[in-house]
Order: C-alpha cells, then sequence, then structure tokens
C-alpha cells in the first residue's frame, strides 16, 4: 500500500495601511500573522458544511493588547469596539480579505489585529501583533488579510 502525503500549510500576511481625513497615506506595516488552533479547526468545520451562509471569516478585529500571538489564542488580548465587514476575493490560492476602519471607529494606540467569523464573538482564525498604529478621529484604516494555501 502507498502512502501519499501532501500537507496542507496556511502562511498568513497581513497589510495595515493608514489614511489620514484627506486620504493621504499616512503609514503602511507589513507582516506575517500566527493561524491559531480554533482557526484551523473552524476551517475544517467550514468546508465540511452543507453550506455557507457567509463568506470565511468575513470579519476583522483591532485591539491594544501586546502579548505575542500563541497557537491557544481565541480571542485579542484587548479588542476595540468595532469589528471591519471585509470584502473577500480569492486568486489561485489566496484568501483575501481587505477591511476598513473608517473615521472615529477604533481609534487610538492600534497594537493587534485578528481575523474573525462573525462581527461579535465567533471564531478568531488568526492574529497578529505589531508596532503601534496611532488612528487619528479623523483617520481610516484600511486592514488587508492574505491566507496562502500551500
Amino acid at each position: 500500500m502507498n502512502h501519499f502525503e501532501e500537507p496542507l500549510k496556511l502562511k498568513g500576511h497581513v497589510i495595515h495601511r493608514l489614511y489620514d481625513e484627506r486620504g493621504n497615506l499616512k503609514d503602511v506595516r507589513e507582516d506575517h500573522n500566527l493561524v491559531v488552533t480554533v482557526g484551523k479547526n473552524f476551517l475544517a468545520a467550514w468546508l465540511a458544511a452543507c453550506s455557507q451562509a457567509e463568506g470565511f471569516m468575513r470579519y476583522v478585529g483591532l485591539g491594544t493588547g501586546t502579548n505575542s500571538p500563541s497557537a491557544s489564542d481565541t480571542t485579542l488580548q484587548t479588542e476595540l469596539a468595532s469589528r471591519a465587514t471585509g470584502s473577500l476575493t480569492s486568486s489561485t490560492n489566496v484568501l483575501q480579505n481587505v477591511a476598513s476602519f473608517g473615521p472615529g471607529v477604533d481609534t487610538g494606540a492600534i497594537t493587534e489585529s485578528g481575523l474573525f467569523s462573525a462581527s461579535s464573538s465567533g471564531t478568531m482564525f488568526a492574529r497578529q501583533t505589531f508596532s503601534v498604529i496611532n488612528k487619528a478621529a479623523g483617520d481610516t484604516l484600511q486592514t488587508t488579510w492574505q491566507i496562502t494555501f500551500s
């Protein structure tokens, strides 16, 4: 009997772009993220479901926590009030979610973000921490999550 092994790997990449009230780019942060264990479990269950009412991990949350991501994380350390609904697209083996936090939404010293299955509660798929992004009241923060399946 032959056994073939094709391990599936998930690799996350996040880009945060901060714009001022005039639409000028103020700051860009780009880095990898950690796909957490409950996120992998959710993906398996979601793929096995007969139908999906919503797109996979459509929501992005921001926070002020600074603890390093851990595979056992289930929430952001210190999540802010709002989650943004992202626009989902895919190309080849990459799932992309682009979400924007407009003026007056989740302002302050942002240091973490997460990808979620629901607008509140739900399952966190991935988490990232980064050096502070200071989002002023008039700023818009655009977050682009890319999950590569290889």
